[in-house]
């Protein structure tokens, strides 16, 4: 039986609970270089009126490994290959970050796919480049982090916040054609583990594995017995404040912002409309009149 979605973005959605909860051992996660320092603005305002919003943005201290200053990071999440729209964007992010930030700019791109399947730098002139940077995370990558969580939890040793959230950057970034059986092998594990966990590493993990089970299960009966199980294995604190459309009001507030600007200039338009038309009324009847 085909079950209709919750969520309409549930891969974007799960990555700003990610980041937004744990920015720090997020990005470490993922494997980005540099050091998180903080979160940053992740609106962009285009040239040609309208705005726009970067999935994450953040400044990071060098690594000294591949960064050796300060940069300002946009971090986006893609599930499909970057195209050349994708990338125009981007690099328009890449101009607001400078503008605002002063520094030099590190563009990421985190996602399940292989990094040649997407264009990876844009040329506009000799001073306005815009090269992404893809972590690894392909399908022996994730392999590796489920059987390392796995031996962890099977063996009964201490579970880290960084293991623990793990399991949401596997869920995440699962293989699509292996992403029902990891997804599966998550709930299992995060069920043998949940009650050790802190509330708020519970809290997320509970809302990035469901927001997973939503997307990759088409089946009602399958998708009802691991959204039980979750329940089942999650404190009540976390099942009522998971709310994923939490995340979409800032979006929403940024979108009421640009209709009112809309609405004003059209308002603007119209007036001068008006006047033109009551112009154009009062020549005519000076023509006819003579």
């Amino acid at each position: 039986m085909n079950r209709k979605r919750k969520f309409s973005k549930p891969f974007d959605l799960a990555h700003s609970i990610m980041f937004s909860t744990f920015p720090k051992e997020y990005t470490e996660l993922l494997g980005i270089p540099g050091e998180f320092v903080k979160k940053i603005n992740r609106r962009v305002h285009l040239k040609d009126g309208t705005s726009g919003e970067m999935d994450s943005a953040y400044i990071a201290d060098p690594d000294f490994d591949v960064l050796t200053e300060r940069v300002a990071v946009a971090l986006e999440h893609q599930s499909r290959p970057v195209n050349d729209e994708k990338l125009h964007a981007i690099g328009n992010y890449d101009t607001q970050r400078v503008v605002d930030e002063h520094l030099s700019t590190f563009l990421v791109v985190a996602s399940h796919l292989n990094k040649e399947k997407s264009r990876m730098e844009l040329v506009r002139s000799p001073s306005d480049i815009t090269r992404l940077y893809f972590p690894n995370l392909d399908g022996a990558n994730i392999s590796k982090r489920l059987n390392n969580v796995n031996e962890i939890i099977e063996n009964n040793a201490y579970l880290s916040t960084e293991n623990a959230l793990n399991l949401g950057v596997i869920v995440l970034y699962a293989p699509r054609n292996h992403a029902g059986r990891i997804t599966e092998e998550v709930v299992n594990l995060y069920s043998k583990a949940s009650r050790d966990l802190d509330f708020k590493v519970e809290f997320t993990l509970y809302s990035v594995i469901t927001l997973m089970i939503d997307a990759f299960f088409d089946d009602e009966n399958d998708y009802k017995r691991l959204c039980d199980k979750m329940n089942r294995n999650t404190s009540d604190e976390s099942i009522e404040k998971f709310d994923p459309f939490d995340f979409l009001r800032e979006s929403l507030e940024y979108a009421n912002e640009d209709l009112a600007i809309i609405n004003k200039d059209l308002a603007i338009a119209n007036d001068k409309i008006a006047t033109l038309e009551a112009e154009n009324k009062r020549l005519k009847e000076e023509l006819q009149a003579k």
